[in-house]
């Protein structure tokens, strides 16, 4: 994946955009962003999402095979038009591959969440034993 972190690299500077700014925009701090877009920190489906609304593309965008093109020739003065490069969705192999790495990457995604769905149900379970014990004491008091 480690093209999606390029593809952010490129979308973040082609608008001439700090990581502090889009961390911000995204709610986390810069270093935290930095470590996503350099590839130190696992970058999730839902971060995928949230960069593609943000940059307002697909979230598939992050997940194709070609970098973009930017276009930078864009002003009331243009006379030329640069295509962008996008995940060929006609290539049914590639598309296969593209799901199959969504499912896996949502298969660990829910296991992690199942794990602190448990871990939060056993801290309830504590801190109601806790509130009881301590009901029993001040009771008795």
């Amino acid at each position: 994946m480690m093209k999606a972190q390029k593809i952010m690299r490129i979308l973040r500077e082609s608008r001439d955009y700090s990581q502090e700014y889009v961390a911000n925009i995204l709610d986390m701090n810069q270093k935290t962003y930095s470590n996503l877009e350099s590839g130190k920190t696992k970058l999730t489906l839902e971060r995928i999402n949230q960069l593609a609304e943000f940059y307002q593309v697909k979230p598939e965008y992050f997940l194709g095979d070609e970098l973009p093109t930017i276009n930078y020739n864009t002003g009331s003065y243009s006379r030329s038009i640069i295509g962008t490069k996008t995940y060929n969705e006609a290539n049914e192999s590639k598309s296969s591959e593209l799901f199959e790495r969504i499912i896996a990457e949502k298969d660990v995604q829910i296991d992690y969440l199942i794990n602190e769905l448990k871990e939060i149900k056993k801290e309830k379970e504590n801190l109601l034993e806790l509130i009881k014990h301590l009901g029993g004491k001040i009771k008795s008091e």
